[in-house]
């Protein structure tokens, strides 16, 4: 399974700093199997190797010949007759089991979205339900790809696009980090079980890091995890089995696409804000059908921020339909902050004119206690409170709240307490 994974990543990526072919080996240090640069083995990270029918979907100028190649094996923007659409659509995913009305449905999500089903940017699933009465019907749920969801980005902000992000395992990130540069692949593990802990509460997911920007900005990092208990499911009589599908079958690259999903919608706020009304349609239209709505919830989830105090109950609802957290449902903080032995002699919170700000001094001194990067201190903050993770480590704390802030300052504590005690 793993030798299949990392073969596919080999063939569809190319290295991310100097764009050399992949290949796959065995690290003498580890024993495991590992992707790398054989020119340049030093070099961490893949960027996807770019087609013409994806540059083409991007907005960039390809030959003329190629482009009407791809566009004859389109459905949009052709303008190919309903009956005939409908007809392709059916015969490319017979699986789906889509009767016309269902398929023409999704026919008009695709258009909606200016995205094209033959091209692999957006596919149907499809679920058979019975109601109370009877009565049967089919809900056809689309899911839009990792090349769909880039598109998307290129083609809403073409002079912000800067090329795809460039995706990696969270222990291949973290030595590209200063502070783990230098540790042992061992130790960098061990953190990066404790980090998993932290984002999805299994140290054994499969956690992916994807690292972009938008034109003249830096980067932004964003995770994508697959946890080991989603490939298990629990029949009518509690029995534990196993789920047959892509995702458990290549665990590591569902977490990598994932990652770069979020990253687009995260980077991107304009491919993100044409999602919000298409998906609550979604959530109505699968008001019935449970798995429907689980899969509109793993796959569509959107962090909302309320720009404005008016905006609050809308973005409340709208966290809601979309299954995470906002800003209103954060829990309160457990106890009052302790100040660790190894902190400053000022407070953690600092009461501002314009708010409350963190000591950063207070701040650095207790990751320094705990070995933690600034960007492990980010990628906390944005998993534990739903925070944007645009900007630097300081622009993110101020977009706590004062229980967010007080919380966040107990954490750290307690961790600097468990390591000291750990010291003795």
């Amino acid at each position: 399974m793993e030798y299949e994974e990392l073969k596919n990543i080999v063939a569809t990526q190319v290295c991310a700093q100097c764009g050399g072919e992949l290949t796959i080996r065995t690290n003498p240090e580890t024993g495991n199997l590992e992707i790398w640069c054989p020119h340049h083995p030093d070099h961490h990270g893949y960027v996807e190797r770019e087609t013409y029918t994806q540059a083409m979907r991007r907005g960039e100028d390809i030959h003329p010949a190629i482009r009407d190649r791809i566009e004859k094996k389109m459905i949009l923007p052709g303008g190919q007759p309903v009956e005939v659409a409908l007809s392709m659509i059916q015969t490319r995913f017979p699986r789906a089991d889509m009767d016309e009305p269902s398929a023409a449905l999704f026919l008009w999500d695709c258009v909606r979205l200016d995205l094209d089903p033959l091209l692999g940017e957006i596919f149907p699933v499809s679920f058979k339900t019975t109601a109370k009465d009877g009565t049967k019907k089919i809900v056809v749920q689309p899911l839009i790809s990792e090349d769909g969801w880039l598109s998307l980005a290129a083609r809403a902000c073409p002079d912000e696009w800067a090329g795809p992000p460039r995706t990696m395992r969270l222990e291949e990130y973290l030595q590209t980090q200063d502070a783990y540069k230098e540790k042992p692949y061992t130790e960098v593990k061990e953190i990066a079980k404790e980090i998993k802990a932290d984002l999805c509460k299994d140290p054994e997911a499969y956690v992916w890091v994807a690292v972009g920007h938008r034109k003249d900005q830096d980067d932004v990092a964003t995770y994508g995890w697959y946890k080991t208990s989603e490939s298990k499911k629990k029949d009518r009589d509690g029995k534990e089995y196993e789920l047959s599908t892509p995702a458990r079958d290549l665990p590591g690259n569902q977490a990598r696409v994932r990652a770069i999903k979020r990253w687009v919608r995260e980077t991107f706020p304009e491919a993100k804000a044409k999602m919000k009304e298409i998906t609550a349609a979604w959530m109505e239209r699968a008001k019935d059908v449970k798995e429907v709505q689980q899969i509109i919830e793993a796959e569509y989830r959107v962090i909302i921020e309320p720009e404005h105090e008016g905006d609050k109950k809308t973005s409340k609802v709208a966290g809601e339909k979309a299954g995470v957290a906002t800003p209103t449902q954060q829990p309160k903080a457990r106890a009052q902050a302790k100040k660790p032995e190894t902190a400053p002699s000022t407070e953690p919170i600092i009461e501002e004119q314009e708010g409350l700000s963190i000591d950063l001094t207070w701040l650095k001194e207790s990751l320094n206690a705990i070995k933690w990067a600034g960007d492990t201190c980010k990628t906390f903050l944005v998993s534990q409170y739903r925070v944007s993770p645009a900007g630097t480590l300081e622009d993110v704390i101020k977009r706590l709240t004062r229980e967010q802030a007080q919380e966040f300052v107990n954490e750290i504590n307690s961790r600097v307490e468990k390591q000291q005690q750990a010291l003795l």
